[in-house]
């Protein structure tokens, strides 16, 4: 059932329930104003109707023959008492001054078939209701009709009942501009996401909600969606661009190691010496595809954020090992450590924060020349642990400082070197770092300009202190 036809059943049930009530209202009503009129009409005795001295109209207790409509006044009232006899004839006593009709006394009198009661009747020759109140005279076959007139009653009703007509047309009013209004800033919108959706799924993967109003929650579920469907877009051409950079930087050493083993099999290699040769080449391209292997695992790795460990780490010992790991390998580089005697700590996975720290240290060898100092720094600032990695090369332009974190990314410098050399890196490594320390909760940042050199800033979240 959709949420329209729910929103039209439940008009209706408002509807119908406010019809339902009014009627009750106006049944409740019109059954007390005769209930009123009937207490008054058993509250008046038939002698004090009359209006003459009960002597001679002796109704009570002897019930003697009334007087004629001489004898009496007629009061201000709306009441009206005659007699009626046997044959249907009617002799009228008293006619209240308010009264604008005359009643059909004889209708009571065959309503009640010759008995006593009250019953509703009509006038004479209008359409004016009366009740009655029909009493036997005793003795004798003519009755005593006492009747009050309804016009106030009816006119009292009629009045409610117009009431009633024009707050349910104000009600219906209203309900059908909610209706109109919840169906345009909400149905509207969620039907033109479920056509969005359905667009989508037929083919159409550039189709967006076109949203109006973003200030409702419709329009808001509108525009997430679109950014939902543009994060979805961005997300697959990543994952694009990461698969063709792939496959890219494992094409060039499986086509060399394919090429020389087609020259090893066609016999190119028969010297010693140049067979040592090939396969000294063929161990270095395996080498560099399983270094980018081991890269890729890593980042998979930490893209499904896999658990890992929550060890105390001493990030100041990490620097301290990372700096005798870098004179090692550069022994003529300066390499600079300032940290405390202890910590700062943080609570991680020692081998991961060991490797941030890692390649951090390797591309500030590896980019700039073996002159420029590298200084390695930690300190405690707040609630974060800061891990500085400085060196004094020649810098980034901005551009390029913009993209070092995307993977694959190289620099001219970088791929300079990789043609140079024949190994260079896959553009992975900052890449890796960013995701440890987006697995730690912190952040990483780069500080650079020409000519600078480059200052590479983690921010992690320090141990909570044990008190």
């Amino acid at each position: 059932m959709s949420l329209r036809l729910r929103l039209l059943i439940v008009v209706a049930v408002l509807i119908a329930t406010y019809v339902a009530t009014a009627f009750v209202v106006v049944s409740a009503q019109r059954s007390l104003l005769i209930e009123q009129a009937d207490n008054r009409l058993r509250a008046l005795p038939p002698d004090a109707l009359v209006g003459v001295a009960p002597r001679t109209i002796a109704l009570a207790p002897e019930r003697s023959a009334p007087a004629g409509p001489d004898q009496t006044e007629n009061p201000f009232s709306e009441l009206y008492v005659g007699t009626v006899d046997a044959d249907g004839s009617v002799t009228p006593l008293v006619a209240g001054a308010l009264l604008g009709s005359t009643p059909d006394i004889a209708q009571a009198v065959a309503a009640t078939d010759g008995g006593e009661g009250i019953v509703t009747i009509g006038a004479v020759g209008t359409s004016t209701r009366f009740r009655a109140i029909v009493t036997p005279w005793a003795g004798s076959q003519t009755w005593i009709v006492t009747a009050q007139s309804l016009e106030e009653t009816d006119a009292a009703i009629a009045r409610l009942i117009k009431m009633l007509w024009v707050a349910g047309a104000v009600i219906a009013a209203v309900l059908g501009v909610a209706f109109f209004w919840v169906q345009r800033l909400g149905l509207r919108p969620i039907a033109r996401v479920t056509a969005a959706a359905g667009a989508i799924t037929a083919g159409d993967r550039s189709h967006r909600v076109e949203v109006r109003d973003q200030r409702t929650e419709a329009g808001r579920l509108g525009r997430a969606f679109n950014l939902m469907l543009d994060e979805r877009d961005a997300t697959e051409a990543r994952l694009r661009q990461f698969v063709a950079d792939a496959s890219h930087e494992l094409r060039t050493p499986l086509t060399s190691v394919r090429g020389y083993l087609e020259l090893y099999r066609q016999g190119a290699f028969q010297d010693r010496a140049q067979l040592d040769d090939v396969v000294r080449r063929l161990s270095a391209e395996s080498a560099r595809m399983h270094d980018l292997v081991e890269d890729l695992l890593a980042l998979a790795s930490l893209d499904e954020g896999r658990p890992r460990r929550h060890d105390v780490v001493d990030l100041g010992q990490v620097l301290r090992d990372a700096a005798q790991d870098a004179q090692a390998v550069q022994p003529a580089r300066s390499i600079t450590v300032a940290v405390p005697e202890t910590g700062p700590s943080v609570i991680g996975d020692p081998s991961l924060l060991i490797q941030l720290v890692s390649i951090l240290v390797s591309n500030a060898l590896a980019h700039t020349p073996p002159s420029a100092a590298v200084t390695l720094m930690a300190r405690q600032e707040g609630a974060w642990a800061l891990v500085t990695v400085a060196d004094r090369g020649p810098g980034l332009e901005p551009g390029a400082a913009a993209r070092v974190f995307d993977r694959f990314w190289r620099g001219q410098a970088g791929r300079a070197r990789a043609k140079r050399t024949n190994r260079g890196g896959a553009g992975l490594g900052l890449s890796i770092a960013r995701s440890i320390t987006d697995a730690h909760d912190g952040t990483i940042s780069l500080d650079t300009a020409p000519g600078a050199g480059c200052t590479f800033t983690v921010r992690l979240p320090g141990q909570p202190s044990r008190a």
